[in-house]
């Protein structure tokens, strides 16, 4: 996928033709943020210039593009679907900086009026790398199916199912009864009473592994 907007002042949107950009305001309020002058090299400067701030996803991840704007400003952006950006048509606007969704820094662009020609890109020392495009694989939410009534010394068996794209997800089931036997996805209670079963997912590929359900059983 790709997008473009073009920004006019601090916050006007015109053209734009995706929905991977999206500005953003401060927590505080207002429409531009309090960002301390990114491209200030050996430590933190504690001088801060007024930018506007798009927040640009893509798969699941994002990053922050941050630009020095003012009421004259006006600015093209294009996004390539990857976090890299193209910029066209720049006036008023001095420099520009991207961070991770947590603003770390991971590159600054430096624009004509300083330069004297085209944007420069500056990856200083130490920068945040920029993150993938690529969705997370994720087990999702687990849902544990099966009777919820058994007779004494019967075997029911259970199915797990999961709403993500893990495609390695194994389900396994406990029972906090000793006395049951599982095997597998099939669970012979023995003795009546109440059951409370345990569905574990689990992954090799998943970011939110494992994952787990409940499901309560009366056996009679």
């Amino acid at each position: 996928m790709a997008d473009s907007l073009v920004l006019t002042g601090v916050k006007d949107i015109k053209k734009h033709t995706g929905t991977e950009m999206l500005r953003i305001n401060p927590k505080g309020g207002g429409d531009s943020f309090k960002l301390a002058r990114w491209w200030v090299e050996g430590g933190v400067s504690t001088t801060y210039v007024t930018a506007t701030v798009f927040q640009v996803t893509v798969g699941g991840n994002s990053v922050m593009l941050a630009l020095d704007t003012s009421s004259s400003s006006n600015i093209r952006i294009d996004h390539d679907g990857s976090f890299n950006f193209t910029f066209y048509g720049i006036n008023e606007v001095l420099r520009g900086a991207l961070y991770t969704d947590a603003f770390e820094l991971i590159e600054h662009y430096v624009f004509p009026k300083i330069s004297g020609g085209q944007v420069m890109t500056v990856t200083p020392a130490g920068a945040a790398s920029r993150p993938g495009t690529t969705p997370p694989v994720t087990i999702g939410t687990l849902t544990f199916s099966g009777d919820t009534t058994a007779n004494d010394l019967e075997t029911k068996t259970y199915t797990g199912s999961k709403s993500g794209t893990a495609g390695d997800v194994t389900y396994t089931i406990t029972s906090d009864d000793a006395n049951d036997t599982v095997a597998g996805l099939d669970v012979t209670f023995n003795g009546t009473g109440n059951r409370i079963l345990t569905m574990t997912a689990t992954s090799l590929t998943a970011t939110d592994s494992p994952v787990t359900e409940t499901l309560s059983v009366t056996v009679s």
